[in-house]
């Protein structure tokens, strides 16, 4: 079961490393991705997004699943949700919640955002990750994954390119995301969707620091970098995420946006 949970780990972590990117105007999109281990489809996502324009609230909510035979073979789902509002640079989260089930267990957390970067944590069950990133002071000035996508978003669009560090908690997990521009001339890839313009490609270097089992990061299950894509205009003036990839001990793992839906 440990192993299980580290293949889920890194797979949802693919998921929550560059998530979804919105458009500025008022709002509200669905966008669904699809997920991949080597060359097997494994993992579905879906993010619906509410979005005002420039500053104001925001909330995404994330559903997220195995699929195909390791669906079959493991029920795992994930509910996450984030709220809060755009204001100066980016977002400030004030609440994110999530739900794991996997068989009969279910693990909730939630994670309020309070003045000068004060997080507080309540999990049930309590984790042993989540108690010991509480005790070590490692969630204070954090944000959540989601907020930290948008905060992508928000940076690639004022600037025109990936820069800058971000400090992300969540829930159990600790890790800070360093973003910085691809190399020049890299081959673009095939997307699903049709994209007009180039696409702004991004690299991702991650450095764990809490809630990751060791022996699974000696054997590479964690990805330590990605390499992302966005497109400026294909949900609305702030670049939405065309494909993630990664490398970890499971082999090749990307995420490709399949398609996107306005919601009334």
């Amino acid at each position: 079961m440990a192993a299980l949970r580290s293949i889920l780990a890194a797979l949802l972590l693919v998921v929550l490393l560059a998530g979804p990117a919105m458009p500025r105007s008022p709002a509200r999109v669905r966008l669904d991705y699809a997920g991949f281990l080597v060359d097997a489809e494994v993992l579905y996502a879906r993010v619906d997004v509410s979005l005002g324009e420039g500053t104001g609230p925001y909330r995404m909510n994330l559903s997220s699943g195995l699929v195909g035979t390791l669906g079959q073979l493991y029920p795992f789902h994930l509910l996450a949700s984030s709220q809060g509002k755009v204001a100066g640079p980016g977002p400030l989260p004030l609440r994110y919640t999530s739900e794991f089930t996997l068989f009969e267990t279910r693990q909730t957390m939630t994670l309020t955002y309070g003045a000068h970067g004060a997080v507080r944590l309540a999990d049930d069950p309590p984790t042993e990750e989540g108690q010991i990133a509480k005790a070590r002071g490692l969630l204070a000035g954090t944000i959540d994954p989601l907020s930290a996508a948008l905060a992508v978003a928000h940076e690639v669009a004022r600037v025109g390119r990936c820069e800058g560090e971000l400090h992300v908690f969540d829930g159990a997990r600790r890790y800070d995301l360093s973003l910085h521009p691809a190399p020049d001339g890299l081959a673009i890839p095939r997307f699903e969707l049709p994209v007009e313009g180039e696409p702004i490609a991004c690299d991702a270097a991650l450095t764990l620091i809490s809630g990751f089992p060791q022996d699974a990061v000696e054997s590479g299950m964690y990805p330590k970098t990605a390499r992302f894509w966005l497109a400026p205009n294909l949900a609305g003036p702030l670049p939405a995420l065309l494909r993630l990839e990664a490398d970890s001990g499971l082999g090749p793992i990307h995420l490709d946006l399949r398609d996107v839906l306005p919601q009334s």
